[in-house]
């Protein structure tokens, strides 16, 4: 009756494929623009001129890449959390940043714990249809090494990310040895990604507003593949049409963005300090 219709339109209806891309994508909008945040607070990071940011970071990804330590492994964790403390950055943000890589190297690295791939004394093992299966010490150290490394690696790239604004990155990057056209076709990939993201969220937005029952899943992925051809489309044409646009207006092919000038006091003393962990790495 009256009441039943009634309560089937109030009630939350399960979520199809388009409302499950519409998460998607408003997730990752909103992930984005959480992350931004923290690029705007006065912390520690944040007030460092961002080429010498960056660099430093990348000293400390190379101390991760080149030491044979584990104690050194540990200590640029360490400091990568402190200096996420000092920079007031959320360190479940950061953790859930470095997470995704963490697990994807864990699900890699599995096979290493075991006897088949790594020889040596048994850790602990058990019998599957007649085949020992055991775990080696040899190969659990290396597995949990390997692990701590990635980990040790991507902490600071996370954290960079974190703290550093669109326009402070690119400056940054700029005083780097990169190519012009390496910077600028970086700059224009982020700058219009989101807004690729934003015309998708608006088309679904826009189908799901217009439906009334909840459509089949092979239709509704036969629509999203639609869309996402006319994303394609689209795209190539607004490459095309911005272009022409910046080369009609002089563009040569250089972002020109605003310098602060030479470096200061905190800046040295953070290139100091980060040179100091590379080449300590480098000596243990």
């Amino acid at each position: 009756g009256r009441d039943e219709t009634l309560a089937e339109l109030r009630a939350p209806r399960a979520r199809g494929f388009i409302e499950r891309n519409l998460a998607s994508i408003a997730s990752f909008l909103k992930e984005s623009a959480a992350s931004g945040k923290y690029s705007k607070v006065a912390g520690l990071l944040q007030g460092i001129e961002p080429g010498a940011r960056i660099f430093g970071v990348l000293l400390l990804v190379a101390a991760g890449a080149v030491t044979a330590e584990a104690v050194v492994l540990a200590a640029i964790l360490c400091v990568t959390v402190l200096l996420a403390a000092l920079s007031r950055v959320s360190l479940r943000g950061l953790a859930l940043r470095v997470l995704p890589a963490f697990l994807f190297t864990l699900v890699l690295v599995v096979p290493v714990f075991f006897s088949f791939v790594t020889p040596g004394a048994e850790f602990f093992g058990f019998n599957a249809g007649g085949v020992r299966v055991a775990v080696t010490e040899e190969g659990t150290l290396r597995a949990l090494f390997f692990l701590l490394r990635v980990t040790a690696m991507v902490s600071p790239v996370s954290l960079l990310v974190m703290t550093t604004g669109q326009a402070d990155f690119f400056r940054g990057l700029r005083k780097m040895p990169v190519p012009a056209f390496f910077s600028t076709a970086l700059f224009m990939t982020f700058r219009y990604i989101f807004i690729l993201l934003k015309t998708a969220e608006d088309v679904n937005l826009a189908r799901r507003s217009r439906t009334i029952t909840r459509a089949k899943l092979a239709e509704s992925q036969r629509w999203f593949a639609s869309r996402a051809a006319f994303l394609l489309k689209k795209s190539l044409g607004t490459a095309e049409e911005v272009t022409m646009a910046m080369a009609s207006r002089g563009f040569t092919g250089r972002i020109r963005t605003f310098d602060n000038g030479r470096l200061r006091g905190k800046d040295l003393l953070w290139l100091g300090f980060t040179s100091f962990v590379f080449f300590l790495s480098l000596g243990i």
